[in-house]
């Protein structure tokens, strides 16, 4: 006789950490392909990654060929030929950089470097979603001073936060998703109050569109440790390639990263693009240049159409929409423009700025979009 056993069933059991079980994973802009299976349509303005859309610099494409000539090769695990050219033009030695796939790969590497279970984290929401995952991942405690009204940052607050000695401390400028930057005066006072035990993290994805004046320089004088994040993903046009980098303000610090950090992280050919785009100065200044051109056009016709939106210092524009972010972003989508709507309270969009003809469309789009 068969017997059935009815006891009840314990709950799986997973051999994943339980820290994960709160983290939401990052989402990433929608892509080309998804959008045609959305809409079938084949033509669209992808303003909703930050990306380069005018494009990297034309010698990229002859290194890339020359790099990937020897593809049974591994790749120089130290990125050496690439960090003395960008140590050399920035006046830093060599050994106080780092190369990774992307600058969110280095924030990966210092979160893992730098906190334990229960450090602390200060951080301005809203910014960049992946401090607030890897933070999770590490299972450290989040300290978050919410941005002002105008989404720029609360220095006082930020200040007396900072004064109690945070494990890490994150500064994003210009922010993402917001655009806002932090002045030279706001940076020297929140480093002013930050006693030397805090490891300082400056993202600067977007710093080619705000150079005003110069953030290692200041972080120097502060005297304390700290690491400066910059990418070729954003106004090098290297999103693809994957490749960023950081500058410390020690070698003992990029030792330790190196000690984690996987020893081929950046592919031959990514390293050999990143050097082209990196020597091609004529074509980034011409890129910004034109980047901030039409940014400044697309924001006249936001104000035209009585449309709020932040004062951006990046490569794109973040703006509130009656109509709410999935809605706006849903019928630009229809006419083939991708925008990124974001959970940012008070429904705001986040628009890169495109080509000229991208930019076209866009503004003839907005008015129906934005209607409630």
């Amino acid at each position: 006789m068969l017997v059935l056993d009815r006891k009840p069933q314990a709950a799986a059991q997973t051999p994943m950490r339980a820290a994960l079980d709160g983290v939401v994973a990052y989402k990433a802009g929608m892509t080309l392909a998804e959008a045609g299976r959305r809409t079938g349509l084949s033509d669209f303005a992808k303003l909703a990654s930050n990306e380069n859309l005018l494009g990297a610099s034309p010698k990229v494409a002859d290194a890339v060929m020359a790099a990937v000539a020897e593809p049974q090769i591994y790749p120089d695990p130290y990125c050496e030929t690439l960090r003395a050219a960008i140590g050399q033009r920035l006046g830093v030695p060599a050994a106080r950089l780092v190369v990774s796939p992307g600058s969110e790969a280095l924030i990966d590497y210092v979160f893992r470097a730098v906190l334990a279970p229960g450090d602390e984290i200060l951080l301005s929401s809203p910014t960049f979603p992946a401090y607030d995952i890897f933070a999770r991942c590490a299972e450290a405690a989040l300290v978050d001073v919410p941005r002002l009204a105008n989404f720029d940052l609360d220095v006082p607050a930020v200040a007396a936060a900072a004064a109690k000695g945070p494990k890490l401390l994150i500064l994003c400028t210009p922010n993402n998703p917001t655009g806002n930057a932090l002045s030279k005066e706001a940076v020297e006072t929140v480093l002013a109050a930050t006693p030397k035990t805090t490891l300082v993290f400056v993202d600067e994805a977007y710093r080619e569109y705000f150079e005003t004046y110069d953030m290692l320089a200041v972080l120097e004088a502060w005297g304390g440790p700290w690491i400066a994040a910059r990418t070729f993903s954003k106004a090098y046009g290297l999103a693809g390639m994957r490749v960023g980098y950081g500058i410390a303000s020690s070698e003992e610090l990029i030792a330790y990263l190196d000690r984690l950090r996987p020893p081929f992280n950046v592919t031959a050919v990514s390293q050999a693009a990143a050097l082209a785009a990196w020597e091609d100065r004529e074509h980034l200044a011409s890129t910004v240049a034109l980047t901030l051109s039409e940014r400044a056009r697309v924001e006249a016709a936001l104000d035209e159409m009585g449309v709020e939106y932040t004062r951006s210092e990046a490569n794109f524009v973040f703006l509130r929409t009656p109509a709410g972010p999935e809605a706006t972003a849903m019928r630009l989508l229809h006419e083939g423009l991708i925008v990124r709507p974001t959970p940012v309270k008070g429904g705001w969009v986040r628009i890169t700025i495109g080509r000229p003809a991208d930019n076209d469309r866009l503004i003839a789009g907005l008015p129906a979009a934005l209607v409630p």
